[in-house]
């Protein structure tokens, strides 16, 4: 991929022998639909901690990867240190340090299950520890926090909240949203269809007419229907 190679060259620039390890996952790593919408999600290992000349540098990266294409632009990756990386806490992002990766059990699920793809360094499955299923608790709580604070991104809300319920359902998060997306069509109860279906023509870049509004009408609805379903806390 294009992207993840310029990412590359350049963090190598930026980061020198700071540089540990940049791995994607997400989206990227499962079976879809050949014009699905994707993040391009990624962590990068870090052997010491950025200083601001670091920051600078990666902003200014970053900027250059929007030019290159929609992707680019959509960039959502965590810098972490390399001991951090090593123990269960979530771990503080290096290029802000006020946010931390609150998802990070879901994301060593996925590594240990397979699911990403090392473009250069080390392999952080001999790195991260495998996961409890408390830790997975507290991230797909953190999921879901996140959908109900983020009202606006319809589809995206749907479909993740959809995956958080199946993820419950299973005791496995390591799930695409299009995968979520289909087992609420064959389990969920017919009254979402309509929504889990536009949330999937959206993400496939196919909307129909009346898509928005159904995504509109639905999304609040449903996240608060899913909710509930949930386990108590």
């Amino acid at each position: 991929m294009a992207l993840s190679d310029a990412l590359r060259r350049g963090l190598d620039r930026i980061l020198g022998d700071a540089f540990s390890s940049l791995f994607l996952y997400g989206a990227v790593a499962f079976p879809r639909p050949e014009r699905w919408r994707i993040d391009f999600d990624f962590h990068v290992l870090l052997h010491e901690p950025l200083d601001d000349t670091g920051r600078r540098g990666v902003e200014a990266l970053y900027s250059e990867l929007a030019q290159l294409s929609e992707l680019g632009a959509d960039l959502d990756g965590y810098f972490v240190l390399l001991a951090d990386a090593s123990r269960s806490e979530p771990p503080q992002h290096q290029l802000d340090s006020r946010v931390r990766d609150e998802a990070w059990a879901l994301h060593r699920a996925h590594i240990h299950a397979g699911r990403y793809f090392v473009v250069s360094g080390i392999d952080p499955r001999a790195v991260v520890p495998e996961p409890t299923w408390p830790e997975l608790e507290a991230g797909l709580r953190a999921e879901m926090h996140f959908v109900e604070t983020h009202p606006d991104a319809t589809a995206f809300g749907i479909l993740n909240s959809a995956r958080v319920l199946y993820s419950f359902e299973i005791r496995d998060v390591v799930l695409s949203k299009y995968q979520a997306g289909t087992w609420a069509l064959e389990s969920m109860p017919p009254v979402w269809h309509d929504g889990v279906r536009a949330a999937m023509r959206w993400y496939e870049r196919a909307p129909r007419v009346g898509d928005e509004r159904t995504l509109n009408e639905c999304a609040a609805p449903f996240v608060a229907y899913v909710s509930r379903l949930l386990p108590l806390r």
